[in-house]
């Protein structure tokens, strides 16, 4: 399909200073329409041409002609403009999305793969609000990619497997809880995550406790039948509760390969570093050196014979490898781990993988909630003083029935629908931050209507909805003329859609789900003042302008959805 960016990439690779990807990547709108409807920065070319970045777009607008489907370029203040032909732009534009549907803008197959680890709670735990960050990322990440043309392989690595099982069976056996089978057939993840808040607390008045969890986790990993009957009740309990909340939230997986499933890939691990030379017994614990890269030790084996993350990380990345030969594997976790994904890739490129370039930690900040005190904090699952992803979803939901109830009581399916905008709404309070920044949860601000929200953009694909629903015409039979679109709000939304595919491209290629969330803004307002500008229904220009507003709902109802937000069409 025809591509103004990459028109004008072509080009700027024909002047010798860019490449084709340099150029797309320096491509940016300008925010006065007159100046053009993209430009070039010719900033970094200064030092390297020794010319004033003004001086370098007059020269470069005078020497080399508008591309196909430009009107012309123009040289303003450093930028070199390009003006898009208005029908070429229109008729690419709306014809395209005839075409592709809600797969316009979609890249061709790369026969490329990568593995997306995300989410990856502890078994034994609810999902607690800061849960959201690496579920939602790496959820729009793996769509986005697939969007890009990637083959995708979604993991959730569940941590079901290390010390916490220890505490969690220690605890149980402590508190003298019976363990038939039917007992531990109707175990609920709410009573498992109050043991570890008992065990958080018990623990600091009787710190051998601590011991006595890392015996009992040896004894599990050493096939203890007992207690591997405990585990497996554990972790099956908590999976009833997490696939109930990841429904809800529109998330899935293609594996969920936990920490134990790696359990007998271990050993290997070991035996081919010991082989390689590289394993070192340091204060009676096995490591993995790695001072020449600046890194203190990776620990792979504790002074008992249990493993550690790393271990089982070096397993998990060798498994990935053979089974989906990917190109790329991410690792959608908290900034709190990045010496660790350091020191796992450091150990498999010393083991001689040159594909651990290829395997890339993607860090986050953190998601606070406020204190009574009116601090603002991460909460502690142990501690027992996160708020819990599931009553954060009741909450909004609830808040947003009651606007229901208010403005349209007797909507249909109204429950459902107040879960979808409330839980919208706090994914998209998510996303609309670049990744590492902490986001800060604020009640009022995520869930209204008005401003950079969740429900502002589904309110906007409502409209459109609307609009088509009350028009009685099927979609097939409409068509548009050019010339019935060139006001500039009309023209202002055209070009908006145009950008979709850019878009999707540099939130996959930058691993910034931003990018997309703050697009479906721009797609939201240029359709909200479309709509306020342009009689729809009943105007001379009715088909075209109906034509309009289908494309803007099929282009809005994609990037809701490759954000993980259900594009609702009724509220």
């Amino acid at each position: 399909m025809f591509s103004f960016e990459t028109q004008i990439a072509e080009l700027a690779e024909q002047t010798g200073h860019w490449t084709k990807t340099e150029a797309l990547s320096l491509l940016t709108t300008p925010p006065d329409p007159s100046c053009g409807d993209w430009s070039l920065p010719c900033f970094t070319l200064a030092k390297k041409l020794r010319k004033a970045p003004k001086t370098i777009a007059e020269e470069l607008a005078a020497k080399f002609a508008a591309p196909q489907g430009f009107e012309k370029t123009e040289a303003l203040n450093g930028y070199w403009n390009f003006y898009a032909d208005k029908k070429t732009m229109i008729e690419t534009v709306l014809g395209g999305i005839k075409e592709k549907g809600l797969k316009f803008g979609f890249a061709q197959p790369k026969n490329k793969t990568v593995v997306i680890d995300y989410s990856s709670p502890n078994i034994g735990k609810e999902l607690a609000f800061h849960h959201l960050r690496s579920t939602m990322l790496g959820n729009c990440l793996a769509k986005i990619h697939k969007a890009n043309g990637y083959r995708v392989e979604r993991v959730n690595h569940l941590g079901d497997w290390g010390t916490q099982f220890g505490k969690l069976i220690v605890v149980y056996l402590r508190e003298n809880l019976p363990t038939d089978e039917q007992t531990l057939s109707g175990l609920t993840v709410k009573e498992l995550n109050k043991l570890y808040a008992s065990f958080s607390k018990i623990s600091k008045e009787e710190p051998e406790l601590e011991s006595q969890a890392r015996d009992a986790f040896a004894k599990l990993e050493k096939g203890d039948e007992f207690y591997r009957r405990l585990w497996a009740a554990f972790k099956e309990a908590t999976l009833k509760e997490l696939v109930r909340i990841y429904k809800i939230m529109g998330v899935d997986f293609d594996h969920y390969t936990g920490e134990s499933f790696f359990e007998d890939k271990i050993p290997a691990v070991v035996e081919e570093l010991e082989k390689k030379n590289l394993l070192v017994n340091s204060q009676e614990r096995d490591v993995v050196l790695l001072e020449e890269l600046d890194l203190p030790p990776c620990l792979i084996k504790k002074s008992d014979g249990s493993t550690l993350y790393a271990t089982r990380d070096l397993a998990a990345a060798l498994y990935r490898k053979k089974e989906f030969d990917f190109d790329k594997c991410l690792y959608v976790v908290d900034n709190g781990q990045a010496l660790h994904f350091k020191q796992v890739f450091a150990v498999l490129g010393k083991m001689g993988y040159e594909w651990s370039k290829d395997c890339e930690h993607i860090p986050f900040g953190l998601i606070l909630h406020k204190t009574e005190e009116g601090k603002w904090e991460k909460g502690k699952t142990r501690a027992g003083t996160a708020s819990l992803l599931r009553d954060v979803i009741e909450a909004a939901s609830a808040k947003i029935l009651d606007v229901i109830n208010e403005k349209n009581p007797e909507l249909e399916s109204k429950e459902e629908i107040a879960t979808k905008i409330g839980t919208g709404a706090i994914v998209f309070n998510d996303l609309k931050n670049r990744r590492l920044m902490d986001v800060k949860f604020d009640w009022d601000a995520a869930l209204s209507f008005e401003g950079a929200t969740g429900p502002y953009v589904q309110n906007a694909h409502v409209r459109l909805c609307s609009i088509l629903r009350k028009s009685g015409k099927s979609t097939f039979e409409l068509a548009f003329k050019s010339e019935e679109l060139s006001g500039q709000s009309s023209y202002d939304l055209i070009k908006a859609l145009s950008r979709k595919g850019e878009k999707i491209n540099a939130a996959c290629e930058n691993r910034e789900p931003y990018i997309l969330a703050q697009y479906s803004l721009e797609l939201a307002e240029a359709a909200h003042r479309f709509i306020h500008n342009n009689r729809v229904l009943g105007s001379p220009e009715e088909d075209s302008r109906l034509f309009l507003v289908y494309c803007t709902q099929q282009a809005l109802e994609s990037v809701l959805d490759l954000l993980g937000i259900a594009p609702i069409r009724e509220m």
